[in-house]
């Protein structure tokens, strides 16, 4: 256990905040490197910008929704919601169907090909995942799973909270 100190400047250092800080830091710089994200998308033999792959696999996993309701899943604003649908619409990976009781509405759903790009995606990832922690034993990676879902869910908490 570290112990918390005040700096010259009366901010407070705690070591393990820098390390977590740091780690965070490294885990989102990778993520976002151009020969990672190419990496993943030749192992899955597809071109998909990675909003792209997130707005599909949300939709997939959420099942039918309206474009509001996908936005406000995502944490955009609706005309970005809006483009990326456009687009994944025009690749015919998205499929628009009426509200029955509601005819202005629609509904969006993953095409069958859109189900199949998100399934190759994350048979990729998960790919390099189980190559990145190929030393790692079974219990290391469940404290890994633990503690990466309870960052997230925190995060998601946080991030939700009125200001």
């Amino acid at each position: 256990m570290t112990t918390a100190t005040t700096s010259r400047t009366g901010a407070s250092t705690d070591p393990d905040l820098d390390a977590i800080e740091r780690a965070l830091s490294t885990l989102v710089r990778w993520g976002n490197l151009p020969r990672i994200r190419e990496h993943f998308q030749r192992a899955a033999g597809i071109a998909l910008d990675r909003a792209s792959y997130t707005l599909l696999k949300r939709l997939k996993e959420a099942g039918p929704l309206r474009l509001s309701d996908l936005a406000d899943l995502l944490g955009v604003d609706l005309s970005t919601a809006s483009r990326q649908v456009h687009h994944l619409r025009q690749a015919g990976l998205v499929q628009r169907a009426p509200v029955v009781e509601d005819r202005r509405a629609s509904l969006l759903t993953v095409t069958d090909a859109g189900s199949e790009m998100v399934s190759r995606i994350l048979e990729a990832r998960r790919t390099v995942i189980t190559q990145m922690l190929a030393d790692w034993n079974p219990e290391e990676r469940a404290e890994l799973a633990r503690v990466l879902g309870h960052l997230a869910d925190d995060i998601v908490a946080f991030g939700c909270r009125e200001r």
